[in-house]
C-alpha cells in the first residue's frame, strides 16, 4: 500500500464521527428542525393553476427559517397535480392530491388540494389572466380642448409575476408599478368566474369588474357598497391608443362616491384577447374642487413568455 494514503484512511472514521456531530446540530451550524410546515394549506385550484408551495422549519430555539429548498416535495397523484423540487405546484388534471414536504426523519407536512375545472369564464377574453403577462400604459391629461399631447413614455406598467391563494382559491397577483423609482408597487387580485371578472378587495364578496352577459345596458352593483354600481355602455367601440387599433371594445362605466360624498365616473375599455386598452379617470384637486382627466393609454402588450 502506498503510504502516503495512510494518514486518510486513518482519519476517515474520525472525519465521520465529525460530520455526525455536527449535523445533529442542523444545517451549517443553524438550530435544530423540530417540526415543519407548508404554504399555503388546504386549498381548491382549478386545471392549469400554479402556485408556489414554501416549508418553514421550527427551530429548537423556537426560532422558524424558510427551508423551501431543503424539502422533499411528493404529490399523492400527480394525474391530479405535480409539484417539483423547488416546490412548483401545478394543477394538471380533475381530483385530490396531497401535497407533501419532508425534512429528515421528522413526520412530513402536507396539505390538500382539490383540482376542479375551470368551468365557463364568459369575460376571460376580455382581460387574459397568465403567468408572466404584462401591459404598459402612458397617462395622459385631458383638456377642454382634447389631449394634451405628451411623449410615448411609459407610466404605468401592470404585470402578473405569480397566482396566490386567498382563503382556499387561487388568483392572479397583478403588479401595479409606476415610473417613480421611490413609489412601492400596488397589488391587485384578479380572476375569472362564471359570473365575470372578479377582483378581491379583503371582502367575503368580489367586485366585479366585467361582468356576464357582456350585452349594452347590463347594470350592476357592488354588494359590499351598493352606491357604487357598473354599467355596460357599448360593446362595439373603436379604440385607437399607441399599441394598435381595437375594434368591438367593450366601454364600462364604473360609479363612485367618496366620503365626502364627491360623485364621480371612471371609464375602461376592454379590447378581445388584449384585455384594458384605455381608461379615463379623474383626478379631483381637493383644495379646489377642479377637476382634470387623466388617460391612460396602452403602449404595449405580452401576453406570454417573452
Amino acid at each position: 500500500m502506498n503510504n502516503c494514503l495512510r494518514p486518510l484512511a486513518i482519519l476517515g472514521p474520525v472525519v465521520v464521527v465529525f460530520l455526525l456531530i455536527v449535523g445533529c446540530g442542523g444545517h451549517g451550524g443553524l438550530p435544530a428542525i423540530v417540526s415543519l410546515s407548508i404554504s399555503p394549506d388546504d386549498f381548491t385550484a382549478r386545471v392549469g393553476d400554479v402556485i408556489q408551495f414554501y416549508a418553514f422549519g421550527e427551530q429548537q430555539d423556537g426560532g422558524s427559517r424558510n427551508v423551501t429548498s431543503e424539502v422533499i416535495w411528493h404529490s399523492s397523484d400527480p394525474s391530479a397535480a405535480t409539484v417539483n423540487s423547488s416546490g412548483q405546484f401545478t394543477a394538471v388534471g380533475l381530483g385530490q392530491t396531497e401535497i407533501s414536504a419532508t425534512y429528515g426523519t421528522l413526520p412530513p407536512a402536507t396539505t390538500q388540494v382539490t383540482v376542479t375545472s375551470p368551468g365557463p369564464q364568459p369575460t376571460a377574453a376580455y382581460y387574459p389572466l397568465g403567468l408572466d403577462y404584462w401591459w404598459q400604459y402612458t397617462g395622459t391629461p385631458v383638456t377642454p380642448f382634447g389631449v394634451r399631447p405628451q411623449d410615448n413614455e411609459v407610466s404605468m406598467t401592470i404585470s402578473v409575476p405569480r397566482q396566490v391563494v386567498i382563503e382556499g382559491e387561487v388568483w392572479y397577483e397583478l403588479q401595479v408599478k409606476g415610473t417613480d423609482p421611490q413609489e412601492p408597487p400596488g397589488y391587485m387580485y384578479l380572476r375569472h368566474d362564471e359570473e365575470g371578472l372578479a377582483e378581491y378587495i379583503g371582502t367575503d364578496l368580489p367586485v366585479y369588474r366585467l361582468k356576464s352577459p357582456v350585452e349594452t345596458g347590463l347594470r350592476w352593483i357592488d354588494l359590499n357598497d351598493p352606491p357604487h354600481y357598473f354599467i355596460i355602455e357599448a360593446t362595439d367601440e373603436t379604440v385607437t391608443v399607441l399599441a394598435g387599433t381595437y375594434t368591438d371594445c367593450v366601454k364600462v362605466r364604473e360609479h363612485q362616491i367618496t366620503q365626502a360624498h364627491i360623485e364621480y365616473d371612471i371609464f375602461t375599455w376592454f379590447a378581445a384577447d388584449v384585455g384594458p386598452v384605455l381608461s379615463r379617470f379623474p383626478e379631483i384637486d381637493p383644495d379646489t374642487g377642479d377637476t382634470t382627466w387623466i388617460e391612460q393609454r396602452l403602449l404595449q402588450v405580452q401576453l406570454g413568455p417573452p
